[in-house]
């Protein structure tokens, strides 16, 4: 008969699903990667186009998005926004170094 109760309480690895269950041979991961060196790139149009003095688009084929920036009017200025980035990069820098 199955315990039902002590069940709910064990924990379970969500990961273990995603690791694969056995190794692929190498000479199949060889032949995968000797198949991709000859796809063909993304033939695809991609630019940014300002229209007038308008706004922003960039267009991908025949997708076009408008690219805006918005800041909240409770939020930084634009400058201290720039203060701030100037500082932490400056700050990981010298961690890097």
């Amino acid at each position: 008969m199955n315990n039902f109760e002590n069940y709910e309480y064990e924990p379970i690895d969500l990961c273990a699903c995603y690791e694969p269950m056995i190794e692929a041979p190498q000479e199949l991961i060889d032949e995968w990667a000797a198949a991709r060196e000859f796809e063909e790139p993304d033939e695809i149009p991609a630019f940014y186009v300002t229209e007038g003095d308008g706004p922003l688009y960039f267009y991908y084929g025949n997708t076009r998005i408008k690219v805006s920036e918005h800041f909240s009017d409770k939020g930084k200025p634009i400058g201290t926004l720039l203060e701030d980035v100037i500082r932490y990069s400056a700050a990981h820098q010298t961690e890097k170094n």
